[in-house]
């Protein structure tokens, strides 16, 4: 028993992050499912999906010997069979009970190794969930299956119920099972929790001479017949984590219809539908024959052949639904397979994977630099090598950073949940809506956005919408709209959370600010200014403290962990008629396509994507006009320019002949005066030192091949500081 219990723990110690990450999975899946239902009460595909999430975190956790989740999901899944059976109606009311019950099961997942974790609060709260759950599963026609631990070590024994099968279980481990952590009497413990052990024969044809046994190396098997009302999955499902290390074959009596259905998709080929069926002796040839001359006689246009082909041999030839099923369903697999392979996933570690991008990053210096050393030899063949070198790797970079991208849409569904639970306890109601969902994001930066995404969502669930009779009153629909929507723009992903709220009350801010010392007293600021004081650290407009805000904390975090990301924040305020939020990131953390251009000694990188053109201009076409600003005429407009060496005090004396680079900004077009053209360089992102990082218009740094550090420019802080000196020399000549 000693060396059984330590087989146990190392088993456990072993596969528990891998149970604990793919049960964290299934309930998030089953939240998503329960909130989707919601909105789609009659989706059959969706409750049935939902009950798999149930059942599958089930049965993982019987095989670690996890009462406490078995017999709770137990309870839960009696309840999800009783709505699949029509018995119960999946409402509101039973939704919110189902939501806190995953979230019972999450908390149960997250702490299966710690059981102080499992207070007498937790306790209390899951038994009166228990009770919740009984009161609307009890009286229903179907007899409820109670969930009784047999041993610590083992599932719940499932009562018999009509309808059991006797499965014939062969089992024959690899050597290498224990050492991988997987213990084959736990499986045997689990298996005789969902049935009856009618019994069990161990094979010794493997064992060794004992001088030759090595007590880490498995050599068991077993030939074991269980009788219970699981299914093949369920039973199957035992075995789910030494599925890579095990023969296994399971069985269970055929009829005459099963063995017909089993020859069918046995068969390596999938003819026409009659020669099918033939072939497995589900019809003979002259009936098949007898079968399509009356298709012949008698043609109805409704249907296609195949179907038509079916009903005939079901009424005419007596072959049973279930067999011409499954030779309708071989031909569509086949059709499908001829179609393209299905997708396949593997997991990868994040840190392996951020290994292999710093490792892209350094090859990717290293190529500058070799191709830099090719252009000075002037060895064209060396220079083509070199160019074929740097393609490929361009290549290798896009592949690999876009193993990094993920859909956003994946990190918005998780508000759902908190959009309708936060609206439930401000008694508000709220459309939530989410659109650009599939635009794409690094996951490093989708796992960084998400907190102060949550910040912002509740912040315009407590702050910006009103609840129903005030809204009313102000000619509006009763029920708020909250939009999360995210799409490409620049070389950089806008994310917008937008309402139809009351919008900033401008005249408190200003008030709190002035009360606070933030701004001078008296002096009253543009409105972008006032707007975005709401981000200062405890900063607060609320009247008083609840539980969602009011302390003034949260908010100064948020734009601090999106300038971390060398993001932006900007707010579009409409009092009474709602807020905007607009964050701006960059797409990935690690490389871009930059434009490399000089100034004096210094180089600068422009992102790519933001770059619209190049134009030739003589020190004499930049002018100073009016309001004191650099511009310069493009196609008859006036285009704001920006002299990087008087921006940032770089030596240069001025060339005859400049160039100014015309980019895009969020802020419009405007030019970058400079003085050489490099040319486009793929460019490896490092963060800026402590010294810089107050520097604006600067997002980054960059190695180049020739060893010397070159700035990568931020496009859109640029863009408000040309429109800053707009205001500023404004200001100056009314005054």
């Amino acid at each position: 028993m000693n060396n059984a219990s330590d087989a146990d723990r190392d088993f456990i110690a072993a596969a528990m992050p891998a149970f604990i990450s793919e049960a964290g999975e299934q309930t998030e899946a089953i939240e998503t499912l329960l909130l989707e239902l919601e909105e789609q009460p009659d989706n059959r595909e969706l409750l049935d999906n939902l009950f798999r999430c149930a059942h599958t975190v089930k049965g993982s956790a019987g095989i670690f010997g996890l009462n406490k989740v078995v017999e709770f999901t137990h309870h839960v899944e009696t309840m999800l069979d009783k709505c699949r059976d029509g018995e119960l109606a999946l409402t509101p009311e039973i939704s919110t009970l189902l939501l806190q019950c995953n979230d019972q099961i999450k908390f149960l997942v997250d702490t299966a190794s710690d059981d102080s974790a499992d207070t007498p609060d937790q306790k209390d709260l899951r038994a009166d969930l228990v009770i919740q759950l009984q009161a609307y599963t009890e009286g229903a026609s179907k007899p409820s299956q109670v969930a009784v631990p047999v041993e610590p070590a083992a599932a719940p024994t499932v009562s018999a119920a009509p309808g059991l099968t006797v499965w014939h279980i062969s089992a024959r481990f690899g050597q290498e099972t224990f050492r991988n952590g997987m213990d084959p009497l736990s499986i045997a413990k689990y298996l005789k929790g969902i049935g009856t052990v009618k019994s069990m024969a161990c094979s010794i044809d493997s064992v060794p001479a004992l001088v030759n046994l090595n007590p880490e190396t498995c050599y068991l098997s077993f030939v074991m017949e269980l009788e219970s009302a699981a299914n093949r999955d369920d039973v199957e499902g035992a075995f789910s984590f030494v599925a890579d290390d095990c023969e296994l074959d399971i069985k269970a009596p055929e009829s005459a219809e099963q063995k017909l259905v089993r020859a069918i998709e046995d068969m390596p080929a999938a003819p026409r539908l009659g020669d099918m069926l033939v072939s497995v002796g589900a019809v003979s040839q002259d009936k098949l024959t007898e079968v399509l001359l009356n298709q012949e006689r008698s043609r109805p246009a409704a249907s296609g052949q195949k179907a038509k082909i079916g009903n005939l041999l079901e009424d005419k030839a007596g072959v049973s639904p279930e067999v011409v099923e499954a030779a309708l369903t071989k031909q569509q697999k086949a059709r499908d397979a001829s179609g393209g392979e299905e997708n396949r996933f593997i997991r990868v570690q994040a840190d392996r994977l951020d290994a292999v991008i710093n490792l892209l990053g350094e090859l990717v210096i290293a190529g500058a630099g070799a191709n830099l050393l090719a252009r000075e030899t002037r060895n064209v063949a060396l220079i083509e090598a070199n160019l074929h070198m740097n393609g490929l790797i361009e290549e290798i970079r896009n592949g690999t950073l876009g193993l990094r991208m993920v859909p956003v849409g994946e990190t918005f569904s998780r508000f759902r949940r908190v959009v309708r639970d936060t609206a439930s306890s401000l008694g508000k109601e709220v459309n939530f809506e989410i659109v650009g969902g599939d635009a794409e994001l690094d996951k490093s930066m989708v796992e960084k956005i998400a907190d102060p995404l949550m910040h912002l969502v509740r912040n315009s669930l407590d702050h910006g919408l009103e609840p129903p009779q005030e809204r009313v009153a102000a000619g509006k629909a009763p029920a708020g709209k909250l939009t999360l929507s995210a799409k490409h723009e620049t070389g950089a992903i806008l994310i917008r959370i937008e309402d139809d709220g009351r919008g900033i009350n401008r005249e408190r801010v200003l008030q709190r600010a002035w009360n606070k010392g933030l701004i001078e007293q008296g002096v009253v600021p543009s409105d972008d200014v006032i707007n975005m004081m709401i981000f200062e650290a405890g900063f607060s407009t609320a009247e008083q403290v609840t539980n969602l805000s009011g302390r003034g904390v949260g908010m100064d975090v948020v734009k601090r962990n999106i300038e971390a990301l060398r993001g932006n924040l900007k707010l579009h305020s409409r009092p009474g008629h709602g807020l905007t939020v607009d964050i701006r990131l960059p797409l990935t953390l690690a490389i871009i396509d930059g434009f490399l251009v000089g100034v004096g000694k210094a180089k600068f990188v422009l992102p790519l994507g933001s770059v619209v053109e190049v134009i030739e201009a003589g020190g004499q076409h930049v002018r100073v006009d009016k309001s004191g600003r650099h511009v310069v005429e493009l196609r008859g407009n006036v285009l704001p320019v920006v002299r990087l060496r008087t921006l940032y005090s770089v030596e240069s004396t001025l060339p005859e002949r400049t160039s100014v680079v015309v980019v895009s900004s969020p802020k419009g077009q405007y030019g970058i005066e400079v003085e050489v053209l490099m040319g486009q360089q793929q460019t490896v992102i490092k963060p800026l030192g402590r010294l810089f990082k107050t520097l604006r218009g600067i997002s980054g740094s960059s190695i180049l091949g020739s060893g010397e550090v070159a700035l990568i420019l931020d496009v859109g802080s640029l863009g408000e500081l040309v429109t800053a000196d707009l205001h500023v020399t404004a200001a100056r000549a009314s005054a």
